[in-house]
């Protein structure tokens, strides 16, 4: 917020200064959209960084044919990175916001990686219990049910990550604290 709060001042000044037609607004808005679309439901952005890719990693079972979801995939930072160290697994990725689906698509077909696939669409509508390890960082707001979701869909022995964001009245069976600037907790079921 402070970022924004320092430059509002001098855009609006340029905004009044320049006097650009409301359709300049109505584009940025409409950009801003396809980038922010799931913060509408309660979902903002949220990339998951190097340090907690990592220990997520650490986490993956070691049987070969494993299958990942990455539930509000992103820009598919965690889908390319566990994909190079886990060549015998499959990850796939659910992005709702179009311009996030759009970049990772475009980044997946540079970088060419087999075993990773995305998938425009809402993750509610994704049926778990074909993935050994699902992943999420997305809010409080959809945890409840989508832990829920979780329990009914996913085979037993499955693992069901939540970054930052524990499920009201469910303990984790494990939460671990990666040590990175956030101080990042997993949440493990």
């Amino acid at each position: 917020w402070v970022p924004i709060q320092l430059v509002l001042p001098f855009a609006v000044a340029a905004a009044l200064l320049w006097q650009l037609p409301p359709w300049v607004f109505l584009a940025a808005f409409v950009f801003l959209l396809l980038f922010y679309w799931n913060s509408v439901g309660g979902v903002p952005l949220y990339l998951t960084n190097r340090m907690t890719r990592a220990t997520i990693a650490g986490l993956l079972p070691e049987r070969t044919g494993l299958r990942f979801i990455d539930l509000g995939s992103g820009l598919g930072g965690p889908l390319v990175d566990l994909a190079k160290r886990r060549p015998d697994a499959t990850f796939t990725g659910v992005e709702s916001a179009p311009m996030l689906y759009a970049l990772t698509w475009l980044r997946l077909l540079f970088q060419r990686r087999p075993n990773v696939n995305v998938k425009f669409g809402d993750f509610h509508a994704v049926d778990l219990g074909a993935y050994d390890v699902v992943y999420c960082f997305l809010s409080p707001v959809p945890m409840p049910a989508l832990y829920e979701k979780a329990k009914k869909q996913m085979k037993p022995g499955g693992l069901f990550i939540s970054n930052s964001f524990a499920v009201p009245g469910h303990a984790a069976d494990e939460v671990i604290e990666v040590i990175d600037r956030r101080r990042t907790m997993l949440h493990v079921w």
